[in-house]
């Protein structure tokens, strides 16, 4: 088991309390912390609680095996997702799964493994990409499983990457709509309804969380923590040298030279020599008077890359400060959005190798996709030898030293005044999740209707 920050003090605890409820089929709306008295940890959200692949794994296995579980899961998910995305655009087998190790190998993917809800959402990017790609070569269907694959990003467990993520997704289709020459306005609506679609299914974890982010502490923080953690444009140098700044042990940034954050939050490394093969494409496209399908959309995704780069920066880019000091802006750590970027340059790190080697013979094809992937298994070896923790728990729990440290937190610790204004505060957040279970079966509905009428009239 993989042990550090984050996930000993929050997503173990959490997960383990969830898996209880679950066991005894309840759902964890108000549990007992023992610092903080009861807290409801359904509208938390990290949990999952609410995620199929989640709660089905939670419950079906022991906790010991399970957490364990739904990292590999979450990790094929990602790779079978980009295998599918690439294979979509024509590439070959050995190319696509070039691609998704790339994703999967990722610094942003690696270095959050602390932060499970993070990347078990971000894991499902490529799945969305792909339906956005489907819907446009396959008699121009809406992809109507966008919105149950929203559910599963925002019930997996990380609200902001399940929005950045629908951020890329409309933007990869409008880039492809405009670039096909189809009819911008109406396939805008649809796309829009489906994420509505999406987002209303969501409704009964969506709910009870924004009541959360209400009561607490966080929802009157200084507006300038939706700053913190702004990628400085000078990180974009560990695109080739991913050591150039150091590395900070899990949840902390000592060690970490950069100014700006820590080192998991800024990592935007896809490893030396896929960064270089990403570049590849964009001499071919310069070349190419006519552009076919796949340039159009290798073109899309160096607009998508560059354009989630540039709000990574966060307060070093003046329209995301425009966009930040919007009321109720919620979010922080804009370096996040580089999850998108990360796709984008995995992707066509896949477009270049398929170029540079689709003209040898198969094995030299091979001895290429396996020199590059120990590359990037060598590379992860020198940065993350002493980052990524492997002790087993029993070692772990023995050796603390300071109990304290390790205490259960919550990252949305309530607001004392405001929960004692309320009248029943253990039915607040009941009454959110009921509401939310209304809209979800309402979505559902007007989801399967439309997805029947589409189908009698395509």
């Amino acid at each position: 088991m993989l042990y550090a920050s984050d996930l000993i003090s929050q997503y173990l605890p959490w997960y383990y309390i969830t898996a209880q409820y679950l066991k005894n089929f309840q759902l964890p709306h108000w549990v007992s912390f023992a610092q903080d008295g009861v807290y409801p940890l359904l509208a938390e959200g990290e949990t999952g609680v609410l995620s199929p692949i989640n709660s089905l794994i939670l419950y079906l296995f022991p906790f010991s095996v399970s957490v364990n579980l739904l990292y590999l899961i979450y990790f094929a998910l990602a790779i079978l997702g980009m295998y599918l995305f690439l294979r979509v655009n024509q590439l070959s087998k050995l190319s696509s799964i070039f691609g998704a190790l790339v994703f999967a190998l990722s610094g942003y993917m690696i270095s959050r493994y602390f932060q499970p809800s993070i990347i078990f959402t971000a894991a499902l990017v490529p799945l969305g990409f792909a339906f956005i790609q489907k819907s446009q070569t396959v008699n121009n269907k809406v992809p109507f499983l966008l919105a149950p694959l929203i559910y599963l990003q925002i019930t997996a467990g990380h609200l902001q990457i399940a929005l950045i993520s629908i951020a890329g997704y409309l933007t990869f289709f409008l880039l492809l709509t405009f670039l096909n020459k189809k009819p911008l306005v109406p396939s805008l609506v649809k796309i829009l309804v489906i994420v509505g679609l999406g987002i209303c299914l969501s409704a009964p974890q969506l709910l009870p969380s924004f009541k959360l982010f209400a009561l607490s502490e966080r929802s009157h923080w200084d507006p300038m923590i939706r700053f913190a953690y702004s990628l400085p444009p000078s990180h974009l140098i560990t695109y080739i040298r991913p050591y150039a700044f150091g590395i900070s042990t899990p949840g902390d940034d000592l060690g970490f030279t950069q100014i700006g954050g820590g080192f998991w939050e800024l990592n935007l490394t896809i490893w030396t020599l896929p960064f270089f093969l990403s570049l590849i494409p964009l001499f071919i496209i310069a070349k190419n008077r006519r552009q076919s399908k796949v340039d159009k959309t290798i073109i899309s995704l160096y607009i998508i890359w560059l354009f989630f780069l540039l709000l990574s920066f966060g307060g070093y880019f003046k329209l995301y400060r425009v966009i930040a000091h919007i009321n109720y802006f919620p979010f922080r750590a804009p370096s996040r959005f580089l999850l998108i970027s990360t796709f984008a340059a995995s992707t066509l790190a896949a477009f270049g190798f398929e170029i540079i080697t689709k003209r040898l013979k198969k094995s030299v094809r091979v001895a290429a996709f396996f020199i590059i992937l120990i590359s990037i298994l060598l590379q992860q070896k020198l940065l993350l030898t002493k980052y990524i923790i492997t002790k087993p728990s029993s070692q772990v729990v023995a050796n603390v030293r300071q109990s304290s440290k390790y205490q259960l937190t919550t990252p949305l610790k309530l607001d004392s005044e405001k929960i004692d204004n309320l009248e029943e505060p253990p039915k607040v957040f009941v009454k959110e999740f009921q509401i939310g279970l209304l809209f979800s079966l309402i979505g559902i509905l007007l989801l399967y209707f439309w997805y029947r009428k589409s189908r009698k009239h395509p």
